[in-house]
């Protein structure tokens, strides 16, 4: 990696000294490094970087397309030892892009934007600003994005240690530079924008680990179809599903930011704040309402307000610096936030200057919230050029210091991959290819000690002697339909007539009828298992029934896991504070709860033909649990 971030010679193939073109950008950036440089171009000189006595560390080509493939092979032949090309019209053009071998050599690229290491002034990237030096170590899939973050943090006085853009990914990936910034000592924070992932099973055992010495912060984009799509074109690969890429961040323990203000905000709080190891979190405000929108915020997030110190709206520098001294002389905050707001008294600048001398000794989390607009930027530049934190709407600097709390907790948890809690064996036996039958299910499932509700199959309209009013008539879970609303089931039938007559409807439509007795009292759990594709096998729990997509009750995590995971995961959804007893209630029977969970992912870790398993509903009472309907899809081919 030192190859890309501290070379000692640099060829630039495609130098040029036509000022429109990037080879020239690249060329006038290149000088300012302190390594040796040979630019390569019949007019410099060099018309091949075989040409080139000397050992080459780095190559950066930026030269059309259709040239690429023959100027690599000679990168390899000269034995250069990393290579970068910013060239784009590959992959990401689809069928009419060129195609590019990946070659024997450590690649980044193509269509990429380059790397940077600002405190050594290497900057291999097109971008209007030069990235400044900082703590952040950036990697990117959008060049565009890395522009404007490199702007931002010179408005900010923040900067990078290092900044990658991947590009199509067809050498080095996210992953081999997500383990270099970790090792790299100039490095505080990770920061990543992404819209796929090259190695998910990878990324969720590496970024597990790194996590838990440094904070890894990420955006995603391309989690909606539309979006999944414009990533395609891109950077030549389909994003994953939102679910997977949520369930990916937490489980790694990265935070994840929604939008580019978010990502932003984190960035400077992160790069600027110690460790918050507590949730106790000081305010002083000039402004009741603004503070009470902050305190709304924290209680919602954990942090825990004892009350909001309003120095009033008159209030003078004076009157903050009174204030301020007298919340520090509390030891037991963990946090603060400063609000300021312009009032005709206010002393903006002034107050600015007595927050830099009361906290300069002060190793906890700081954030002043600037609600000044555009009135004087010579405020915030006092309070970022001594290096506190400033972001203008105080419920997000709140959200921000939460988010600080968050990976202080985090990443000392048990993060991926999780010590599972039962055996993995050979399965004996194949299965049927495609959605089995509830017959065919059936069998399977009663070897995992999964417990069924008693379930036979019709071949007559009529009322089992053994079920007790009501009955539930529906098809078998072969026929795939979303039972409500294809009208593939009935409920709550309580005579033979109304058998009947369900079963009449049913035969015309599907060929399996299965009938059940109606359990009328319960919680319903779903659970839901699915290989994705480059990943383990991802675990779903939540409200089950009619309505789990409707009330999005749910948690996600991979597999493997034990008793401790499963646990955690029910907390997260309003069906697992049921099942522990919501406000002090009784508690459902939740140790054959998390063993159904525990034994279902055992079946599908030992049948690797199953695709995927749902259990929905499963039926929670105090003292039992019964599974009422289940589905479960082979995969037609092996996987």
């Amino acid at each position: 990696m030192d190859n890309f971030f501290k070379p000692r010679s640099i060829a630039l193939i495609g130098a040029s000294k036509d000022k429109t073109k990037v080879g020239y950008n690249l060329w006038q950036k290149l000088k300012a490094y302190p390594g040796r440089l040979y630019p390569v171009n019949p007019r410099f000189g060099y018309q091949r970087v075989t040409d080139i006595k000397v050992r080459i560390d780095l190559a950066v080509v930026a030269i059309p397309a259709r040239f690429v493939p023959g100027v690599l092979t000679d990168c390899v032949a000269k034995k250069v030892k990393a290579v970068i090309v910013i060239s784009s019209g590959f992959a990401e053009l689809g069928e009419a892009g060129v195609s590019l071998p990946p070659p024997p050599v450590p690649f980044l690229g193509p269509n990429c934007f380059g790397v940077a290491n600002p405190s050594r002034r290497l900057d291999t990237t097109f971008a209007k600003v030069d990235p400044p030096p900082g703590n952040i170590g950036l990697i990117s899939q959008s060049g565009a994005l890395a522009s404007y973050l490199f702007n931002w943090a010179r408005q900010e006085h923040l900067g990078f240690s290092k900044f990658i853009s991947l590009g199509n990914r067809l050498g080095l990936t996210e992953n081999d530079f997500l383990e270099y910034l970790g090792n790299d000592s100039a490095t505080k924070i990770i920061a990543l924008y992404l819209e796929s992932f090259a190695d998910g099973l990878g990324w969720l055992k590496l970024a597990s680990r790194i996590s838990r010495k440094k904070p890894i912060i990420v955006l995603f984009g391309g989690q909606t179809p539309a979006g999944r799509l414009a990533s395609q074109s891109h950077t030549a690969s389909l994003s994953p599903a939102g679910a997977v890429v949520t369930a990916a961040l937490n489980q790694s323990g990265c935070l994840q930011a929604k939008t580019i203000t978010d990502f932003t905000n984190l960035l400077e709080v992160f790069s600027l704040e110690p460790e918050l190891k507590d949730n106790d979190l000081a305010i002083v405000t000039n402004a009741g309402g603004p503070a009470i929108l902050a305190t709304d915020t924290a209680s919602s997030l954990n942090l825990d307000v004892a009350k909001a110190v309003d120095v009033l709206g008159d209030a003078g520098a004076g009157r903050f610096s009174q204030a301020l001294n007298e919340v520090l002389k509390d030891k037991t905050r963990d946090a603060y936030l400063i609000i300021i707001t312009p009032q005709a008294n206010t002393q903006i600048e002034s107050t600015c200057r007595a927050i830099v001398r009361r906290f300069r000794s002060v190793k906890k989390p700081l954030i002043v919230s600037l609600l000044t607009g555009r009135l004087t930027e010579t405020a915030g530049n006092i309070l970022r050029q001594n290096r506190i934190a400033t972001i203008e709407l105080p419920q997000e600097a709140v959200t921000g210091l939460a988010a600080l709390l968050q990976w202080h907790r985090g990443h000392k948890l048990d993060l991926y991959p999780a010590r599972r809690s039962y055996p993995i064996h050979s399965p004996s036996g194949t299965l049927p290819e495609g959605r089995l039958t509830w017959k065919q299910a059936q069998s399977l499932i009663r070897r995992y000690q999964l417990p069924l509700v008693k379930t036979i199959t019709l071949d007559q309209p009529v009322k089992p002697a053994d079920f007790s009013w009501p009955v539930v008539l529906k098809a078998d879970p072969s026929a795939g339909a979303h039972r409500t609303e294809a009208k593939a089931i009935y409920l709550n039938l309580k005579t033979g007539a109304a058998v009947k007559t369900a079963y009449r409807r049913l035969a015309q439509k599907f060929p399996l009828i299965l009938a059940q007795p109606q359990l009328t009292a319960g919680h319903e759990l779903f659970i839901g298992l699915k290989r994705e594709p480059g990943w383990p096998v991802l675990l779903t729990l939540g409200g089950g029934g009619v309505y789990t997509e409707l009330y999005r009750d749910l948690a996600r995590v991979f597999l493997p896991v034990n008793e401790k995971l499963i646990a955690n995961l029910l907390r997260q959804t309003r069906i697992g504070q049921i099942i522990f007893g919501y406000r002090n209630g009784v508690k459902l029977a939740v140790k054959a709860i998390v063993k159904l969970i525990l034994n279902a992912c055992q079946l599908i870790e030992e049948f690797q033909s199953v695709q995927e398993l749902e259990i929905n509903p499963a039926i929670l009472t105090e003292t039992s649990v019964t599974i009422v309907d289940l589905k479960i899809t082979t995969f037609r081919d092996s996987p």
